[in-house]
């Protein structure tokens, strides 16, 4: 049966425990690959090796005349890998979605200082710089897919991660698991783009996404309904 994510604000106390519980046992030198370590790492050299910024094209960085032709494709490969990966230590977790829209402060369940301190994630949140709704939806009404992408990439993205501040302000980003939550909404906003044009696709669909812990064509995820999940 497909997953179903749900919204941060729905999720029940027995869900976030399970949440919380597979999350803590990625953690530490016992825990078999891929890790929790892997993820971070992966993502790092995302931001921060030469080869991989050129080939693999996950992020824009402007300053290395580099275009996050896969920011989208690879995020949502990304983000299907960690739950799969927590799901086989409890099988009915998932990753929700923070509607930084309607809930723009941090879920105060993965806020609490000591479990921060346990993770040794940093914050330092600044609601002044959470995007707006217009914000997203002028993203929205974007009808083309590469003006979509980098405008939610350059937008509304960036700006949560500005706003939590701390270790989501740099390349180890996943080290907060609120960059799995955020990346999920980013997510459900092109999902739901997706709703009302199913043919506006990435251009590069053939590609195949790299390294090996999200090597899968694009087109494999680019079709919503093949997806291993729906959102609530």
């Amino acid at each position: 049966m497909a997953t179903v994510r749900k919204s941060t604000s729905d999720m029940t106390s027995t869900e976030w425990d399970q949440l919380i519980d597979a999350i803590n046992k990625l953690h530490g030198t016992a825990a078999a690959p891929p890790a929790y370590r892997n993820f971070v790492k992966v993502h790092t050299r995302s931001m921060t090796n030469a080869e991989a910024m050129a080939n693999w094209r996950v992020h824009t960085m402007v300053d290395m005349g580099v275009r996050g032709v896969n920011f989208l494709a690879w995020h949502r490969q990304f983000v299907i890998r960690l739950e799969q990966r927590l799901q086989q230590v409890h099988p009915s977790v998932f990753i929700p979605y923070w509607n930084w829209i309607d809930h723009p402060r941090p879920p105060a369940r993965i806020s609490d200082p000591a479990l921060l301190n346990s993770w040794s994630v940093d914050r330092n949140f600044d609601i002044d710089l959470m995007p707006s709704a217009a914000d997203v939806q002028a993203v929205k009404d974007r009808d083309r897919f590469r003006g979509f992408q980098s405008a939610l990439e350059g937008g509304p993205h960036n700006a949560v991660h500005n706003a939590v501040g701390g270790d989501m302000q740099n390349a180890g980003s996943p080290r907060d698991p609120l960059f799995f939550l955020h990346h999920a909404n980013v997510d459900r906003i092109w999902y739901q783009w997706q709703g009302n044009d199913p043919a506006k696709n990435p251009p590069n669909m053939n590609e195949v996404l790299q390294p090996d812990l999200v090597s899968v064509p694009v087109s494999s995820v680019a079709d919503r309904s093949n997806l291993p999940y729906s959102y609530a």
